[in-house]
């Protein structure tokens, strides 16, 4: 039969079978009894007897029977007797879980010696893994208490995560008995060995696992610190358009103002300078304002300029700038624990800047005053026409947020898992410093508005006026830092954990949070958060996803 978990007392079970008998029944049967008169019976059935593989690890008999053996000087061709065993925990742990030669139920154990295995396992719930044999003298005793120089089976994989305890359809059996026993262990993550490639995870319980650690050390690796976000473009965005010349007076009855020009940004978002005013005979038109409106009121707004009428032209106004993206914000959410470890939070990417907005078009001119033409007879008498105005410079794009740094964690245990830790020292090491977010792009320039078409040399409001200067694209934003990597003895989610009395549980050093682009230590919005440091951390439960 097999042992049940280790380190829980085995009580003496006491079924109490209900029994109907007859009178004469009831004459016949030792060790029934009854409290009253009536004809019915309570029976004691008697414990059952240990089988030969029952027992505590540090003192039970290591029996070709009750396990699978795996030693450094094995061989996975061999067929993982004490005699003979395996060479990989792995392949052990395979043997163990299925059934053998001769449709022998699985041993469902492991027996394994002191000494270093580098590599990664996983353990099926329902498989035990009692680790720190004496193998020398062949009789694959325990080895000792934890300190002693041959006591634990070191695994220490130079990648992944050195133990994880599969559930749910990997379980070897169902139910509350698919308990794995992990004793006399010493797993060993390595720095950030995790599959993000930044965190370090000593030991992991899938969905539904259920473990005890016992007697055994579990230690996280160092947390990798998070790259920075990637610096947008050190040089400026596209810069604006030079707006086109208004056309000379005296060339038409009606002179067209110059046409818009536009700048088309990364985004798809354009700047368009205004037109410019169209020269006549009588009055000059308006110039058209320049594009997008700004929001807000800036100083200049870049209006078109006015066409001359009584007074001369004027030209359009200059365009308002974009408007600077600010700092994004930090990384501040403790992020999640899922079957690959834990996957932090980046810092926010900073926001593209704002568009400038084309200058305003300058207003046309006129051919004829109250006291007389400005241009010759036989000539078309119409005034000059406005420039239209330079386009405005793009937006600078925003940087990169920060990366998180990487987690120091002991243990995982996820949604359903049972994990006790008896006895056992369980360590997170150091959490990764966050990356500090990317820097913001300079916006591009606005560029000049086109000239107004010449006038008559005696004639000053028959000449068309500039258009306006393009408004210079805004600074893209910096990006928010990323979060410091935790560091903790157990990480859990949805998970029953118990710590007992003599078991060590305990974190090491979080990580700072990365700074946000561009930012000094004394700014405090756009810093990814510090990571936490606790003995036993317990993640929110994801929100479950809405019915389709």
């Amino acid at each position: 039969m097999r042992s049940g978990s280790v380190g829980r007392s085995r009580d003496v079970l006491r079924s109490l079978a209900y029994v109907a008998l007859g009178v004469a029944g009831a004459a016949g049967n030792t060790g029934c009894y009854s409290d009253s008169c009536a004809d019915s019976y309570w029976c004691e059935v008697p414990p059952p007897e240990p089988g030969p593989c029952d027992g505590d690890p540090t003192t039970a008999a290591a029996l070709d029977l009750c396990g699978v053996f795996v030693s450094e000087e094995g061989h996975d061709d061999s067929p993982g007797t004490k005699d003979a065993p395996v060479r990989t925990l792995q392949h052990a742990i395979g043997l163990a879980a299925h059934v053998r030669r001769n449709d022998q139920a699985p041993t469902r154990r492991v027996y394994a010696c002191g000494g270093l295995f580098e590599e990664a396992i996983s353990l099926p719930q329902g498989v035990d893994l009692w680790g720190g044999r004496l193998c020398a003298g062949g009789d694959w005793s325990y080895g000792g208490p934890l300190d002693g120089p041959n006591a634990l089976t070191v695994i220490a994989p130079p990648v992944g995560i050195p133990v994880r305890v599969l559930g749910g359809e990997d379980a070897v059996i169902a139910g509350d008995d698919a308990t794995s026993v992990i004793f006399g262990v010493r797993a060993v993550a390595a720095d950030a060995s995790a599959r993000d490639g930044k965190s370090s995870i000593a030991m992991l319980l899938e969905h539904g696992a259920r473990a005890i650690v016992q007697s055994s050390v579990i230690l996280a690796g160092d947390g990798k610190d998070g790259e920075p976000g990637e610096d947008a473009p050190s040089f400026r965005a596209t810069a604006g358009v030079v707006g086109n010349n208004g056309a000379d007076a005296c060339t038409a009855d009606a002179a067209r103002g110059a046409l818009p020009v536009v700048t088309v940004c990364d985004d798809g978002i354009e700047s368009t300078g205004g037109e410019g005013g169209r020269g006549s005979l009588e009055t000059g038109s308006d110039g058209t304002s320049g594009l997008p409106e700004p929001v807000g009121t800036p100083d200049n707004r870049g209006l078109g300029g006015s066409g001359a009428s009584s007074m001369a032209c004027k030209e359009g106004e200059p365009g308002a700038k974009g408007a600077d993206a600010e700092r994004a914000a930090g990384a501040v959410d403790p992020g999640l624990l899922g079957v690959d470890g834990w996957i932090g939070v980046r810092g926010e990417n900073g926001k593209p800047g704002g568009v400038g907005q084309g200058g305003g078009g300058g207003g046309g001119g006129k051919g004829r005053d109250p006291a007389r033409d400005a241009c010759q007879t036989g000539r078309p008498p119409g005034g000059a026409a406005g420039g239209s105005g330079g386009s405005g410079g793009c937006g600078g794009k925003g940087g990169k947020g920060g990366d998180y740094g990487g987690a120091s964690i002991g243990i995982v245990a996820l949604q359903g898992s049972f994990l006790t830790v008896d006895a056992s020292t369980v360590l997170g090491a150091k959490g990764g410093n966050g990356g500090v977010g990317g820097t913001g792009q300079w916006g591009g320039f606005g560029w000049d508005g086109g000239n107004g078409g010449r006038g008559s040399d005696v004639a000053v409001w028959a000449r068309g006026c500039h258009g306006g200067l393009g408004g210079e694209g805004g600074r893209g934003g910096d990006a928010g830092g990323g979060l410091g990597g935790h560091s903790f003895g157990i990480g859990s989610v949805g998970a029953s954990v118990a710590i007992l009395e003599n078991a060590t549980v305990s974190p090491g050093q979080a990580g700072t949070g990365g700074l946000g682009g561009s930012a000094s230590p004394e700014t405090t919005f756009g810093n990814g958060a510090n990571g936490t440091a606790l003995f036993w951390y317990r993640f929110d439960a994801p929100d479950p996803e809405p019915p389709q």
